[in-house]
């Protein structure tokens, strides 16, 4: 999903910019349908705090805390990474694409693809919430520094209890 939906987002920038009148509507009407399914997606991990000692990946309260606050990267990793790569195309061709068509006087398009801007950068920092924190790390963030810490052991107990539970099942 995240090559093709990359790519199809590149390709209806370029075919907006070409036909501001009408493509700029269709990329409008695409990205609001890419991200409310990635918002029904984001929901429907789930939210509320993750119990830490419970089974089957007795987290540390710190590692129940990062999970709880990035449930759906820790649910579904693959299709937040997949999703990351979606929202980094549609943030940097929405970028470019509302300054051109800021300059073909197609200004409500242009605004709604720039503030849209603002719910790229959003969902980003749910599926992708490594960057983020690195950064708030790099500013002295005590709490961005020890979650960074805490996630490749959530990560390894995430993994050690499913490999446990594949094989208990095979």
């Amino acid at each position: 999903m995240g090559a093709y939906a990359s790519i199809a987002f590149i390709i209806l920038a370029g075919w907006a910019a070409l036909n501001p009148a009408t493509m700029a509507w269709v990329y409008v009407a695409a990205f609001a349908a890419f991200e409310a399914w990635l918002l029904w997606q984001i929901r429907g991990a789930g939210r509320g705090a993750v119990e830490a000692g419970a089974a089957p990946y007795h987290f540390s309260a710190e590692e129940a805390a990062l999970v709880a606050r990035f449930r759906f990267y820790f649910k579904s990793p693959a299709l937040a990474r997949q999703a990351a790569s979606v929202l980094a195309a549609l943030g940097l061709s929405s970028l470019v694409l509302a300054l051109w068509l800021t300059y073909k006087h197609a200004f409500v398009q242009a605004g709604l693809i720039g503030l849209n801007l603002f719910a790229v950068s959003r969902l980003t920092r749910v599926c992708a919430p490594l960057l983020g924190l690195r950064i708030a790390a790099s500013k002295a963030d005590r709490d961005a520094l020890r979650m960074l810490e805490v996630h490749d052991p959530a990560w390894a107990k995430i993994r050690a209890a499913d490999d446990s539970e594949a094989q208990s099942e095979a």
